[in-house]
């Protein structure tokens, strides 16, 4: 039997200003009830780094770190250890190499620079970017949320498309957290000819993760992403879990139409894990024909080129 994998490090991306900040709290918390370490991250937005100039960062990052940790859990006399990075240029420059030159487990962001924003705008794209360059899970706070231990797991999934290696990652993750994980497939009027399909794809499911806090629920809903956030707020959930190949789903459950109406998915943390889908994405035919298009468009001007 192979060993459950563990979340110890996670990779904060920071901005030296009132949302950072707000970041950093919620990270130490996070950090100090999961016992892992938090890596620090600081793009510097310059095209090169002196050694002198990655120093003076690294400094200015470690100093507001401490301030906030310093305030922050004075009463409590305890920090997450942490260590800083710095890098030249974007996050988006660096963040692949940074991911796996320190072999991260997670990597946290927040979804918004402002509580009225949701996940939503410039916020929303930069996550959803990120989710596309890593190889591991990514967490997405809201900007209004605030830490709370994370108690019930819903993970919205097709119990017919499941790559085995990424489900025990997330069995393993809740069992890390002693949290209930709730499995949701949410399907639509048209789908329910594929039920008994469905259904037997559950109890298969069932046996692979007997003994472990999980349970199953199959919804039918016109609308599955408005179905698995009216899921999400019924069953209380504390974090609503994806696992996608590309960040479609991540774009549309930050889009006007569900933002507008403050889903319950918008006011909590979203975790998405890469794994490879036998089926296409839900509702975007469009989207995976205009990116293979890109793709062959890429490869055609490398061989002319």
């Amino acid at each position: 039997m192979s060993k459950p994998s563990q979340t110890k490090r996670i990779l904060v991306p920071v901005e030296l200003n009132q949302s950072g900040e707000d970041l950093l709290y919620y990270a130490g918390q996070l950090a100090l009830a999961w016992d892992a370490e938090l890596y620090l991250f600081h793009a510097c937005k310059t095209v090169d780094l002196t050694f002198t100039q990655q120093s003076s960062c690294i400094q200015k990052l470690r100093s507001f770190a401490e301030r906030v940790f310093s305030r922050d859990f004075n009463s409590t006399k305890a920090t997450a250890p942490f260590d800083c990075v710095v890098r030249p240029g974007s996050i988006r420059d660096s963040i692949q190499t940074v991911v796996q030159d320190y072999n991260i487990d997670l990597v946290l962001m927040e979804a918004a620079t402002t509580p009225s924003q949701g996940i939503t705008g410039a916020a929303a794209d930069h996550a959803a970017a990120i989710m596309s360059l890593v190889p591991c899970p990514v967490l997405v706070v809201p900007a209004t949320a605030r830490y709370k231990k994370l108690k019930h797991l819903v993970f919205a999934t097709d119990f017919t498309d499941q790559e085995p290696q990424v489900l025990m990652k997330i069995a393993d993750f809740a069992q890390q957290l002693k949290a209930k994980l709730t499995l949701v497939q949410v399907y639509s009027a048209e789908e329910r000819s594929q039920l008994c399909s469905y259904k037997a794809a559950l109890l298969e499911l069932e046996k692979t993760l007997s003994g472990r806090k999980v349970e199953f629920k199959l919804l039918e809903e016109e609308d599955v992403l408005e179905g698995i956030s009216e899921f999400a707020e019924l069953a209380s959930a504390d974090l609503l879990i994806l696992a996608t190949q590309d960040n479609y789903l991540m774009e549309r459950l930050s889009s006007s139409n569900y933002t507008k109406t403050m889903a319950y998915h918008t006011r909590i943390p979203l975790l998405t894990y890469r794994q490879q889908k036998k089926k296409p994405c839900s509702g975007c035919c469009a989207h995976c024909t205009g990116r293979k298009q890109e793709e062959l468009e890429q490869t055609l001007e490398a061989m002319n080129g």
